[in-house]
């Protein structure tokens, strides 16, 4: 779905003209020794779509171009270790790119091919500083992922479990928000069913080989987003606790509150004795334990609008979920809040496997985006963005330049990777990014999953599981 924003604004955020300065200024310090060059140097053809050129063999060190698919560069050296080429771009600069094979083709020259017994020159340019900001092109080549990745269609619809290697793909059950087990065996959500006051809903349990399907709480309004304790013995859920969902009409002699709309008066004389008018929904949320061997219940402490927990893996006493301004503290045994983020914006935490970092799912102006931070709320760093080349390819195209979706992210098993929603090829798909943000690529694109159409609606859905 195409969002329109301020083109200029983005163009500032975008990082890769600080990265450029940088080199410049830095460059001559910092530039490796060319490899010997022969009368007529081998080219290099990029075939990523996007590439970053970057200042050494790795990526450690910043960017200071971007090639697009098609362009053709003459090589000026290998680091054989790293399999990086150092090539010469168009300008004159030289620049380093990785050597895997889903993002650069080599001339065949026995002197410069990885893997070749000829004798060729290895680099090792001085380290410079690591920049922040993470580039929407990739990189090297990263380990397949391995476990199993558990979705859903969109709010209510299908869950299926699949390779993520796209393998495997099977379906499970309905329902929503799916969240596996820690030993990646149980698959916990939820099911609602409609009614004049809300959702009356349920939380189940399912196998993951489809077996077992069973309910463990029900009767409770709008159940969302269960979240595991590390060791698989209870479930966290946020669920309806006052408030309405629904629109209301109100009639009586009180003035209408603020966000009132529809508004209708009625007088004798001059005086006003009555007023009608239509309030918007309003549901409160609260979080409720589940002990799974004894199916007990327990409503928990927490804010007006307490969603999406999070629990730590690290500490069974300490939850984080998205509260009223942001993002909150719950120590279960000394039931006290605080605060951990203060941005409204922030929604959908999830923590690393190791308990060191959240991500999130950002509402970035009109459009989402993924952040990751510190599990105690520093280091903020935003790891999606849309690139530079896609905007100018809209704008050549002669649409209005528009960010795509990013959001409802979800690590890895061992927490070197995340997968997330985005809609920047026009429909919805899952993708990867390694947990720095670099190498943003499909990891089950709309192809791999032939007529499974996905949606994200934005209202913190749990739309990814990975064990």
């Amino acid at each position: 779905m195409a969002l329109s924003i301020n083109y200029s604004k983005l163009a500032q955020r975008h990082l890769w003209p600080v990265a450029l300065l940088i080199f410049l200024i830095f460059g001559p310090a910092l530039a490796p020794k060319a490899a010997a060059q022969t009368e007529t140097p081998p080219e290099l053809t990029i075939i990523a779509p996007a590439l970053n050129v970057r200042s050494g063999p790795g990526l450690a060190h910043p960017a200071v171009e971007v090639l697009t698919q098609g362009a053709h560069v003459p090589i000026l050296g290998h680091d054989v270790a790293a399999n990086w080429w150092q090539i010469q771009l168009p300008d004159g600069r030289s620049g380093w790119v990785s050597g895997g094979a889903a993002y650069v083709s080599v001339e065949a020259n026995p002197a410069l091919n990885p893997g070749s017994t000829a004798p060729t020159e290895t680099i090792q340019p001085s380290t410079p500083p690591i920049l922040q900001s993470p580039a929407p092109a990739q990189d090297s080549p990263s380990p397949p992922p391995t476990g199993t990745l558990v979705f859903q269609t969109g709010a209510g619809g299908a869950i299926y479990a699949v390779n993520p290697d796209g393998t495997d793909l099977r379906y499970l059950t309905t329902g929503m928000d799916p969240a596996l087990s820690p030993d990646g065996q149980r698959l916990a959500f939820t099911r609602w069913e409609t009614s004049q006051d809300g959702a009356l809903g349920s939380v189940w349990l399912i196998n993951l080989d489809g077996s077992g399907e069973r309910v463990i709480h029900e009767y409770v309004l709008n159940p969302r987003t269960p979240v595991w304790s590390a060791d698989g013995s209870q479930i966290v859920i946020s669920h309806q606790r006052g408030g309405y969902v629904q629109e209301r009409r109100v009639c009586g002699d009180q003035r209408p509150p603020r966000g009132a709309y529809s508004i209708e008066t009625q007088r004798e004389g001059r005086k006003i004795v009555k007023f009608c008018y239509t309030l918007p929904p309003d549901p409160y949320w609260g979080l409720r334990r589940i002990d799974l061997a004894t199916g007990q219940a327990t409503d928990l402490t927490g804010d007006i609008y307490s969603l999406s927990p999070a629990w730590d893996p690290n500490n069974a006493s300490h939850l984080v979920y998205d509260g009223e301004f942001g993002l909150v503290n719950l120590d279960l045994s000394e039931k006290r809040t605080w605060a951990l983020t203060e941005d409204f914006n922030d929604r959908s935490p999830v923590f690393s496997p190791d308990g060191s970092q959240i991500a999130l799912s950002y509402r970035q102006d009109d459009h989402w985006e993924v952040h990751v931070m510190q599990a105690d709320g520093s280091q903020r760093r935003r790891l999606t963005q849309t690139s530079y080349v896609d905007l100018v390819e809209q704008q050549l195209r002669g649409e209005q330049p528009y960010s795509y979706n990013n959001a409802a992210p979800a690590w890895s098993p061992d927490g070197s990777q995340l997968a997330f929603l985005t809609d920047r090829t026009g429909r919805w798909e899952i993708w990867v990014m390694q947990a720095d943000g670099s190498q943003q690529r499909p990891l089950l694109s709309a192809d791999m999953l032939g007529d499974i159409a996905l949606q994200y609606s934005g209202v913190d859905e749990q739309s990814l599981t990975w064990r």
